[in-house]
């Protein structure tokens, strides 16, 4: 029982350290990408963020419908048929934590992207897309207590399906928040 705990300690610390790794590198190339920008288009950072944010806002709350662009695909399921388990939790962990290469669940994830390319800081992006991330990976660390037994991922999956609408919300409102933090910074 306590070597089982030890490799599961083992694979999600390694998934928590790959996407910590990708988030800091996407974050900080995106902000060094936003240097790129012209004067125009920083001199209009604010606008253009709070009509990503609106888009974003109207989608998850069903006012406008419209498909988010983004990669059509998940995490690689094979590597866990070819790699060691530790191995494949992070790659797991990194793919993820590009947060660019997998599909989306909701649309803030595209003012949470724009965020540091509108600062052109790469420091500010690294630290966004790693909090980001690090909220991604919480819910695998606390899914023990979500359980009821080792076979009851089902059930979870049920319970967080039914609950759609909450998540929604808690988006909106993330979205609602990141957007009164960068108009506080104007």
């Amino acid at each position: 029982m306590a070597s089982e705990r030890s490799r599961w300690l083992a694979k999600i610390g390694l998934y928590t350290i790959g996407g910590a790794v990708s988030s800091v590198l996407v974050g900080a190339a995106l902000g060094a990408l936003g240097r790129l920008l012209p004067a125009p288009v920083t001199a209009h950072g604010g606008t253009i963020l709070l009509a990503v944010a609106a888009l974003a806002v109207a989608r998850e709350v069903g006012v406008l419908r419209f498909p988010l662009p983004q990669p059509r695909r998940q995490t690689r399921d094979v590597w866990s048929k070819v790699f060691p388990a530790p191995v494949a939790a992070l790659l797991w962990g990194f793919d993820l934590g590009l947060t660019v290469t997998t599909r989306f669940t909701f649309a803030g994830t595209w003012v949470l992207l724009l965020v540091p390319v509108l600062t052109a800081n790469p420091a500010v992006g690294a630290v966004l897309l790693l909090a980001h991330w690090l909220g991604r990976a919480l819910p695998v660390w606390l899914s023990p207590l979500l359980m009821s037994s080792p076979t009851s991922t089902p059930q979870v999956y049920d319970a967080i399906d039914a609950r759609e609408r909450i998540f929604r919300s808690t988006q909106v409102l993330g979205l609602a928040m990141l957007t009164a933090f960068w108009l506080s910074q104007l």
